[in-house]
């Protein structure tokens, strides 16, 4: 089997945590016996691909050009088996896999001055699906969630893939007096309520801790943040981070008494994952997502979303002493190798059925 990877979407560290994770994962398969990635060349992919995948730059044109022309023209030349479609932007092509990670696609921005913006990178997007996914033959979800969404809207074959979970051999310590807010890019990880939940914590557990917010980006966000702190009197207990290398990330996680999220809407909770296959007790908000990871780690404390008064009190629970269940090894077929098998066994039936 060979599988061709379109890249061209691969812009952000999560995106390159699934180019990684899969090619490599594939390769270990001895049902593939190629696996090649197609990227316009100023990506320059080649940097930390694993060995053994063929990479082919594509000249850089518009996204109709690549998806109508020259990926179609490359799945021909390589007589690829499968082309693998990440952020779901499939060709119309009858090898067509299309990988849905993102519940924007589906569900407008909770940010009122992108909701326009939002709106037409749908609408584009959706003209695109009506003309490319009648030939798609599989669509991976990487959640229920999110397959719920494919499914109202496609009469595609969709099955439920969740991400691959890798944490370089970290393990939970939780030997540092602080907690970690897995912060990130965008309005929807909700880092307020963390600070607004703080304030609500009784001083004497507040008094040796401190709340410590982790990839909050960009610096604009920061600053909204700090003002908050300011305003609610408790600037001296929070410390406000930028972006961190993963390394750094998973090391935050796993010093930490505790691990929080506060997102508002997510497809898969890659953070979320990570702090339960740390096995770092976590308390994340009650999102679809979410619960799915939880209950399949058995792990964790959930809250309602958006309700800082109840993760309040599960702070104050937690930093008292009653700490959320947690895993205290690594989740059984989570990692990426596990994944990229699952992938291959619905490839096999989707060329078998062809």
């Amino acid at each position: 089997m060979l599988i061709l990877f379109d890249a061209r979407s691969v812009r952000t560290p999560a995106g390159r945590g699934v180019l990684m994770g899969l090619t490599g994962g594939w390769l270990k398969d001895r049902r593939v016996s190629s696996v090649a990635i197609a990227v316009p060349s100023w990506l320059s992919p080649e940097r930390g691909v694993p060995t053994g995948v063929q990479v082919v730059p594509l000249r850089a044109r518009s996204w109709p050009a690549h998806l109508m022309v020259d990926l179609p023209r490359l799945a021909r030349a390589l007589r690829a088996d499968v082309v693998f479609a990440p952020n779901a932007l499939a060709p119309r092509h009858d090898r067509a896999v299309a990988y849905f990670q993102d519940l924007h696609h589906f569900r407008g921005s909770e940010a009122g001055a992108a909701s326009v913006r939002s709106w037409l990178r749908r609408a584009t997007r959706r003209v695109w699906w009506s003309y490319a996914m009648p030939t798609c033959k599989l669509a991976v979800a990487v959640s229920r969630d999110i397959a719920i969404e494919v499914q109202r809207n496609f009469r595609v074959p969709v099955t439920r893939i969740p991400n691959g979970v890798e944490t370089g051999g970290e393990r939970w310590r939780g030997e540092a007096p602080r907690v970690f807010v897995m912060g990130g890019t965008g309005e929807r990880k909700r880092e307020d309520l963390a600070l607004l939940a703080w304030a609500r914590v009784s001083e004497r557990l507040r008094r040796s801790i401190t709340l410590v917010v982790g990839g909050v980006e960009p610096a604009a966000r920061r600053a909204t943040l700090a003002d908050l702190a300011r305003r609610l009197d408790i600037e001296k207990e929070v410390t406000l981070l930028g972006a961190l290398s993963r390394t750094r990330y998973l090391a935050e996680i796993a010093a930490s008494r505790l691990a929080v999220s506060c997102s508002s809407l997510e497809a898969f909770g890659l953070p979320v994952a990570e702090a339960l296959a740390l096995g770092a007790p976590v308390v994340c908000t009650a999102l679809p997502a979410h619960q799915e990871l939880q209950a399949t780690a058995n792990a964790g404390w959930a809250f309602p979303r958006s309700d800082h008064v109840a993760l309040a009190d599960v702070l104050e629970r937690a930093l008292g002493g009653d700490l959320p269940p947690r895993v205290t090894a690594p989740p059984a077929g989570w990692s990426w190798d596990a994944r990229a098998r699952e992938h291959v066994d619905h490839y096999e039936r989707m060329l078998a059925a062809a």
